[in-house]
């Protein structure tokens, strides 16, 4: 495994972050007001849906993309959803997916059947093709849900996209791969990527529905932010994605995060290999031994198969964890290796990072001094101890805390995103760096800094909890909302009046950073990133 894939390691941590009314009466077509029920009717493929005004945005949630996978769809690619004839009620979310005890959610705001989706239009007498942002959360592939608060669409929809979200399966329900599921796939022979098949079934979805909600299907930018970048990277490489979107945003989201192999002969220390860790998985559920195990692993309740072993914490002596697999099918390869190789769905691409990547995931560790620190770094790249020293030696920062969590951050983020955008640049296809470093006044006291995920506030133009919309916090959000929606207009960012925003190119070593202010800079911890990269190798 490369160095910088083991680094990437430390970004799979666990991450900070239907109702049924009357038929629609019959003059009432796609994306026409129903002013009798107070809302909105859109005719999907699948059925009519209600959805309801907002804040001048045409609002739908809850909607069902696939079949629930439950039962004897656990653990298989999604079916279609059912379709209905009664108009549906979407002004209400529908359920997050299972997670693990621990998480964001747990318990009665999950349930097994959670495969739906929101949308967000602009007002209704918008006319014409809309381009369409579909975003996807993070969570570290085990969290998370498109419901969060941060991620509503209605400042972006304002700005005249079309925008959807959706929940995929998480965790051992999402990424868990044993060799009596492997033989169910005659056609494939892989296990494992159910998360990512959900959120391809998402935007074939999107595929055919965009037109009636106003978007345009030929026009569709997939974005995520962490796990949801690493997943954007996912889609970038993976055949099975080819053509269900055209322009692609990986918000700190490391195209070179370390993905498990499915079969222990393609294992290299220290990964363990999915089917391994799904053979201890049904040890731990008592089916290893049954006749059918899939069947019996299928009828475990969803608190059985969260909480049985290997749990994350067990996981990580491995170096591995659930999450995606190259398992020949979804990910015929490491995304890493398919980018380095050029094998990849060509589309405009804007890759960037936070200023304090490392600091949500390195709070716990205990790191006092120079031997601590090298025992760190020793552990995650132990051929460039002396040369991680160098970069970052102790007495550029208050602490050696603060000097590996530098560090991590740049390996795992900041240096790992400059390198994807080279290597996309160097096809020809064009790809946009950004630098992320505005400290939100209301967060200051956390003492996290500009830490990783601190940049969707601003994407989406949602200031929650401690958050403060300051006079430049609106500035930097207009800036980033306005660039993130013309680059799904168009695939360019640039706009007359806007901050100049070039392509990157390993020449140019380019960026744009939306911090105290917004500008064009190059080089971008250069001399860190240039070492780092030239540790990597394919994973």
């Amino acid at each position: 495994m490369s160095p910088l894939a083991r680094l990437s390691l430390i970004a799979a941590l666990p991450m900070l972050l239907a109702a049924c009314s009357s038929d629609p009466p019959a003059n009432v077509d796609a994306g026409t007001a129903d002013a009798s029920a107070g809302g909105l009717v859109v005719v999907t493929t699948l059925g009519p849906v209600r959805g309801a005004v907002r804040d001048d945005v045409a609002h739908f949630y809850g909607i069902p993309f696939a079949a629930p996978p439950v039962g004897a769809r656990r653990w298989r690619a999604p079916d279609p959803a059912v379709a209905w004839t009664a108009t549906r009620d979407a002004t209400r979310k529908g359920a997050a997916c299972p997670q693990p005890e621990g998480f964001f959610l747990a318990g009665s705001d999950a349930s097994e059947d959670c495969l739906f989706l929101n949308v967000w239009r602009p007002p209704a007498a918008t006319t014409g093709r809309l381009p369409v942002m579909v975003f996807i959360h993070g969570g570290g592939f085990n969290s998370g849900t498109a419901n969060d608060e941060q991620f509503d669409g209605t400042a972006l929809a304002l700005r005249g996209v079309v925008v959807v979200n959706f929940n995929y399966r998480l965790s051992q329900l999402g990424f868990l791969a044993h060799t009596a599921l492997v033989a169910e796939d005659a056609a494939h022979h892989a296990s494992g990527n159910y998360g990512l098949m959900d959120q391809q079934a998402a935007l074939r979805w999107v595929r055919d529905n965009a037109a009636a909600f106003g978007g345009d299907p030929g026009n569709v930018t997939l974005f995520g932010e962490s796990a949801g970048g690493i997943s954007v990277c996912a889609h970038l490489t993976s055949p099975l994605s080819a053509g269900l979107f055209h322009r692609a945003i990986s918000q700190s989201g490391p195209c070179s995060y370390t993905i498990t192999p499915l079969r222990d002969e393609d294992a290299r220390a220290p990964v363990q290999s999915a089917v391994s860790q799904g053979r201890l998985f049904a040890q731990a559920l008592r089916c290893d031994a049954a006749p059918d195990v899939a069947a019996c692993m299928r009828s475990r309740t969803v608190e059985e198969v969260l909480t049985a072993a290997p749990r994350l914490t067990e996981l990580e002596r491995f170096g591995a964890r659930y999450q995606p697999i190259v398992d020949g099918y979804v990910l015929p390869e490491p995304p890493w290796t398919a980018l380095r190789a050029g094998r990849f769905n060509r589309v405009p691409f804007i890759t960037g990072s936070n200023q304090d990547e490392g600091t949500v995931f390195t709070t716990d560790l205990e790191i006092p001094d120079e031997a601590a620190f090298r025992d760190a770094v020793r552990r995650l790249v132990p051929d460039h101890v002396d040369e991680v020293l160098r970069l970052y030696p102790l007495s550029a920062f208050p602490s050696a805390h603060a000097a590996f969590t530098t560090f991590a951050g740049d390996a795992a983020f900041g240096c790992a995103s400059r390198a994807q955008a080279r290597l996309v640049a160097a096809t020809g296809t064009p790809a946009y760096q950004y630098y992320f470093s505005r400290l939100n006044p209301g967060e200051r006291a956390l003492g996290l800094g500009v830490y990783h995920s601190s940049e969707i506030a601003y994407v989406f133009g949602r200031f929650t909890g401690l958050l403060v919309r300051a006079a430049p916090d609106a500035a930097v959000s207009d800036a980033m909302g306005s660039a993130w929606v013309r680059f799904a207009t168009s695939g360019d960012p640039n706009a007359p009046g806007a901050s100049t925003w070039p392509a990157f190119t390993a020449a140019n070593d380019t960026y744009l950073e939306f911090g105290d202010t917004i500008r064009t800079a190059t080089g971008l911890r250069r001399e860190r990133c240039d070492a780092l990269e030239a540790w990597i190798d394919p994973p």
